[in-house]
């Protein structure tokens, strides 16, 4: 559909959707202008949608330069009815409405093309400005670990316990690593191995590149990280530290496992069913 019909569809980003300036300034406008019309009881704005509409396809865009009504139709309608009347349909030759339709496709094809050209030199002048207060970008490539921001997912850590504070929350998790990189968007796919279900690519400003620890100068600061415990009958098991957190999934918990021996990179949310033996459990829940 979007092939055949010369649209390019940009995907957006979690959390930054810049992808179409001119859209979102658009849907602020269709967002900001009923409120006008909402009464104390929030009623009666229905009523005046149809008028919103018509005043802002007749509004002059300063982008393109151009009204919707103008590009869409070739003309703005009149608000105030002619004072002469105009010759009726019937009464006008076949050649003239011939004439008249290829006058009008050519003007909506100048039309659309000069707004086109504005809305190219609006999107220049428009960068320009934003990249006067920008740093530049930090650039990462695929392997490499970076942390993720945590500021949008504050309110989500907020509402799993009412006796959190966003203050004493992490500024950034991870690390984690780069699978994917968009260099066009300053886009970048992560592997969220705790969160299978979320969006995985997040812009570059929620990123910061990760300074591993350098365990030839602090030897003392590398951790263990044994291997699993092999059972008697072949099975695979990991030592649990302790659990440091729980959510609720459907109609049972999650718990956030901390390894023993490893670091908080590698913490996993595993269901009840999987640590019901464990001991870590019985001391979370005790406290």
């Amino acid at each position: 559909m979007h092939a055949l019909t010369g649209v390019k569809l940009k995907m957006s980003s979690s959390y930054h959707p810049e992808t179409d300036g001119s859209s979102e300034r658009s849907n602020k406008t269709v967002e900001q202008a009923p409120r006008y019309h909402v009464d104390r009881n929030q009623k009666g704005w229905v009523k005046a949608l149809p008028l919103i509409r018509f005043n802002m396809m007749n509004t002059v865009n300063v982008s393109t330069g151009f009204s919707p009504f103008q590009l869409r139709m070739g003309r703005s309608p009149r608000i105030i009815p002619p004072l002469a009347t105009s010759t009726p349909l019937s009464d006008i030759p076949d050649d003239i409405h011939s004439s008249n339709a290829v006058d009008l496709i050519n003007a909506l094809t100048l039309d659309t093309m000069q707004a086109q050209d504005n809305l190219l030199a609006a999107k220049v002048a428009q960068a320009e400005f934003a990249n006067r207060r920008r740093t530049n970008e930090v650039v990462f490539t695929e392997g490499e670990r970076v942390l993720l921001s945590t500021k949008h997912r504050r309110r989500e850590y907020m509402q799993s316990h009412s006796d959190r504070v966003t203050k004493f929350m992490p500024r950034f998790d991870g690390p984690f690593e780069v699978i994917r990189a968009h260099l066009e968007t300053s886009d970048y796919t992560l592997l969220l191995p705790n969160e299978p279900n979320r969006f995985p690519t997040f812009h570059s400003s929620l990123l910061r590149k990760y300074n591993p620890n350098d365990y030839e100068l602090f030897p003392s600061c590398s951790l263990p990280q044994p291997g699993p415990v092999i059972t008697p009958d072949g099975q695979e098991e990991w030592v649990i530290r302790d659990i440091i957190d729980e959510r609720t999934r459907g109609r049972g918990k999650q718990y956030l496992v901390r390894w023993m021996g490893w670091g908080d990179e590698e913490n996993r949310w595993l269901s009840g069913r999987d640590v019901a033996e464990a001991e870590a459990l019985d001391r979370w829940l005790a406290r």
